[in-house]
This record gives C-alpha cells, structure tokens and sequence, in this order.
C-alpha cells in the first residue's frame, strides 16, 4: 500500500484491497476488503457504496493497513474484525474461540422448532465457543435458560461477554469437559452441541486460515472425528428430560455412524437434517418418554 498513490478514495482502497487480497489466495476477496475498510473507516459496509470517491484520511489509511496485512497473512477477519454475525447478532470472537458459522445457525433453527412453548425452558449448550447456539436459543425464547459449556479460557471468556450482551441474566457459562463442567445432575429440555468433528488426519482439506489460527480442540477429534461426539451422544439420555431434544452438528459423511450411536444410546426417532448445500450436516433424536 504505497503512499505515493494520493489522494486515496473509499473505491480505490477497496479495489486495492481486493486485488491484494486475491493475489494472496484469500478467498472472497472482495467481501474481506468491504469489511476491513468499513472497520478502518469506522462505518458499515453500505457506506462504502454512498461515500465511494470520500478521499481517505491519512489516519484511516494507517488503520487499514495492518487489517490487510493481517488477513493477508490468512487470519481469519472475524479476527481481525474482534466480531462475528449469527443468527442476526454480533458475537465477540478473537484468538483461541472459534467462529461460529453460518450453517450452524441450522442448529439454532432445529432447537427452537423443536422446543416446546408455554414454560420455562431449560437447554443445555456443549462445546459452546463463542456461545452463538445457546445464546442466541436464550435471545429467542425469553423463558428459556440455558447453560453453555467450553474447556477453552478464551471461548468461555467470549461467551460470557456476548451472554450478557444478547441474553443478560439467563445464560450460565461453564468452563470444563463436556457433562463433566455441571455443578450437579439437572434434567434438560435439549442437549444442543456443534463438537470438534473433523479426523486428525484430514488438516489438509481446511483453509489454511482454520489450521493457523483457529483452536484445532474446536476442530479435531480423533481420526474418524468422532471422539467428542461419541461422548455427547452417549452420555445426553441421562441429562434430558423424558422426551428431551437432542441435537448435534456432524460433518458430512457422519451421519450414519451418528444414528448409530443415538440408537446405541437409547436415543429415539434419529434422523438427519441437511443444510441449504444438501450436506447432511445435523443429527436429530429424542429422549424416551419412559
């Protein structure tokens, strides 16, 4: 980004960004430098359009450049932005939680057309990260109350923060391994989870931007990728109430093993749910009613 090229304009700097982006193999290139030039320009993306030719101030340029330089060097903008949108809400994100995404709103969508209306709600949110699914089940059903569980520092951090933001008084985060973190047996209206499900030996198929920078203990379970899911499976009868929803996010390709555990652990009426791709990206199962 050389200074010689003045005066710099909103579109100049975006078509800039855009081409050096592209040049280092990120993808979305033009979206990233949107976001990057709407943070250093302290506006939202739509503004770029309306100010197009605004000349940009020595100062915002200066702020733009490590922004570049960082995502340049493939860490990924929900980074370098500090914020991730879901399901509508911004969630604080940074270094050590992973990013939530889109299609995990999907889980979100299953909870709450799976929950029962007309009580108090009590949902169970395991390897919550940024707290995205249990939170934002929390912001759409004022009666519910939810516990989110991490082992990471930084992820329960996080989660905290964006409870009280989106859900204050009414989500509890827990740090610790999964069931284990309660502080003593409760029943739950759901066991919702998006586990670490990708094999050990499969790092070469994730952006570099995933295997540099995001908690590979979000993202790796063993070389099937099942060795956390295995454990949310077995263990969610005894944690929901009779008829209780569980619920948890898979990699494509699971989703038989994954029924198979549920039936294993006298889960009911296991099915898949696919996302707007058509991967099979949900497993979906009932506690017994006896």
């Amino acid at each position: 980004m050389g200074e010689a090229q003045t005066p710099w304009t909103v579109r100049s700097l975006l078509t800039w960004g855009r081409d050096w982006l592209a040049r280092r193999g990120v993808d979305n290139p033009r979206l990233d430098a949107e976001l990057i030039v709407a943070h250093a320009l302290g506006c939202d993306r739509v503004r770029l359009y309306t100010e197009f030719d605004k000349p940009i101030a020595a100062e915002e340029l200066s702020r733009a450049r490590p922004l570049f330089e960082r995502r340049g060097q493939r860490e990924p903008v929900a980074y370098i932005l500090g914020v991730k949108e879901f399901y509508g809400r911004p969630f604080k994100v940074g270094p050590g939680v992973f990013i939530p995404r889109p299609e995990t709103e999907l889980l979100v969508q299953v909870a709450l057309e799976g929950l029962p209306r007309g009580g108090p709600l009590h949902i169970l949110d395991l390897c919550g990260g940024s707290g995205a699914v249990g939170v934002t089940v929390a912001a759409e059903r004022p009666e519910a109350q939810v516990d989110v569980v991490d082992i990471a520092d930084p992820a329960v951090a996080a989660a905290r923060e964006n409870a009280e933001a989106h859900a204050k008084g009414r989500v509890t985060v827990l740090r610790g391994d999964l069931y284990a973190a309660l502080p003593s047996h409760r029943r739950y209206d759901a066991v919702l989870a998006n586990p670490p499900y990708v094999g050990t030996h499969e790092h070469g198929r994730l952006a570099p931007d995933i295997v540099q920078h995001e908690p590979h203990e979000a993202l790796f379970a063993g070389e099937q990728g099942l060795g956390v899911v295995r454990r949310v499976v077995e263990d969610a009868p005894r944690w929901l109430v009779p008829g209780g929803l569980f619920a948890t996010e898979i990699d494509s390709g699971q989703a038989a093993a994954v029924l198979a555990l549920c039936a294993g652990a006298g889960l009911r009426g296991a099915g898949v749910v696919r996302d707007l791709a058509g991967l099979e990206r949900h497993v979906v199962a009932r506690a017994c009613r006896d």
